[in-house]
């Protein structure tokens, strides 16, 4: 798409946007995995950003 599709004009930044957030910050999956990990090798979960 290049440069051009973060332009407001084509409306792609919005989609661009919304990718982004999407799949950076997604602290759910990351609690599942935590609680998945300690209920299967009794490991507490570790700190991070999501918790």
């Amino acid at each position: 798409m290049g440069a051009r599709a973060t332009s407001a004009k084509y409306g792609f930044d919005r989609y661009w946007r919304n990718l982004r957030t999407f799949t950076l910050h997604d602290p759910v999956d990351y609690k599942i995995q935590d609680i998945g990990n300690w209920a299967l090798n009794d490991e507490l979960p570790k700190p991070n950003f999501y918790s």
